[in-house]
């Protein structure tokens, strides 16, 4: 009897590890400023989702660059050993506007070597204010999230609107900046707007009360915080989260 209850339970916590989501982000620094895929970790174990969360990211890399292995990157080395239910691409940021042929070559080329059960999503950047190809768009205003719709994603493939959630963020509240000093990377409240816009996306649920807050202990058993937003701020990020995900 003891061996068969030990069998159970050694049973029971396999399928439990089988049923980890594994989630894979590819992008540069719109992706890691802050912490975000740490961010949208946590944030799922808040509600009990067993995702698994890596990151293949590099400053200022393009999906170019994740194929063709610039900036020490291992993208596709991750794609072909690997098995991931979720992965999330985002280019460099412009490049949706002024090379979105590029943007749509790279992105089939890094689709190919991905199963076909595997979801895949956009990344959704936001029209920061001297981004590159602005001028192109005089009439639109986010032209970045409708050349990846119509251009780019294909049938089954999902956007993660986190440009729109900037733009109607800005709309309500013009007193919180989203941005740092160079006003193109997000700030920590621009960090966790996204993230809150990421966990809703994946999950299909309200980002409202979660956490403000999010820490881990390191290797040597000291607290480090990977964000923090005050309270009011971070109740307008689910609000906009909400918004933009479910309406």
């Amino acid at each position: 009897m003891r061996s068969f209850t030990i069998i159970f339970i050694l049973s029971f916590s396999l399928v439990q590890a089988q049923e980890k989501e594994r989630i894979l982000f590819i992008g540069n620094s719109f992706t890691f400023y802050w912490n975000l895929p740490n961010q949208v970790e946590q944030m799922s174990a808040e509600k009990n989702l067993e995702w698994d969360i890596v990151q293949s990211t590099e400053g200022g890399a393009s999906l170019r660059d994740h194929w063709q292995g610039n900036k020490n990157l291992k993208t596709k080395e991750l794609l072909t050993e690997n098995t991931f239910d979720r992965i999330i691409f985002q280019d460099h940021s412009n490049f949706p506007l002024v090379h979105i042929d590029t943007t749509t070559y790279y992105f089939n080329k890094l689709k190919s070597l991905i199963p076909p059960k595997t979801k895949i999503y956009l990344y959704s950047t936001w029209m920061y204010p001297n981004i590159e190809g602005r001028e192109n768009y005089p009439n639109l205003d986010d032209p970045i999230e409708r050349n990846l719709r119509e251009k780019v994603a294909a049938e089954g493939d999902q956007l993660i609107r986190v440009g729109a959630a900037f733009s109607l963020f800005s709309k309500r509240y013009p007193e919180i900046d989203l941005y740092t000093d160079d006003d193109k990377h997000p700030s920590p409240q621009g960090s966790y707007l996204a993230a809150c816009v990421f966990f809703s996306s994946l999950s299909k649920k309200s980002s409202k009360g979660l956490k403000r807050r999010y820490s881990k202990t390191d290797l040597n058993g000291k607290k480090v915080f990977y964000s923090m937003v005050e309270n009011k701020t971070a109740l307008k990020c689910q609000e906009i989260a909400d918004l933009i995900v479910f309406d």
